[in-house]
């Protein structure tokens, strides 16, 4: 079981911080990934959306045909589309390349699901 024991550190100002045995201070109780705190929607779903709008900002940067509104879809419309908890298989994609068609890449995602 882990204990979270907080310590007050004076500061200059004479008030103090909350510190815990690490050393950090005002992260009282982190015991959550950081993105569970962006919003109330699952973790899993904002790291996919994360994971998938960076590979398309990849793919455009080198040359691959991407369009924008596949990068620029929100968190929400994304969730609209894929869910809360995203099934893998409807999250891969292909792309081709804008000077060379015969390059295409197929991007796969893999992960734990759920159902």
């Amino acid at each position: 079981m882990e204990q979270n024991l907080l310590m007050e550190r004076p500061n200059e100002g004479g008030g103090g911080h909350q510190e815990n045995e690490n050393g950090n201070f005002g992260m009282e109780s982190l015991g959550r990934c950081l993105s569970s705190f962006v919003d109330e929607g699952s973790t899993e779903s904002h790291r996919f959306y994360l994971s998938r709008r960076t590979v398309l900002e990849m793919l455009k940067d080198r040359g691959y045909s991407v369009p924008s509104s596949e990068i620029d879809i929100s968190l929400q419309d994304f969730r609209g589309v894929y869910g809360q908890n995203p099934d893998i298989e409807l999250l891969k994609f292909s792309a081709t390349h804008i000077s060379d068609p015969s390059k295409r890449m197929l991007v796969i995602f893999c992960g734990l699901w759920c159902g």
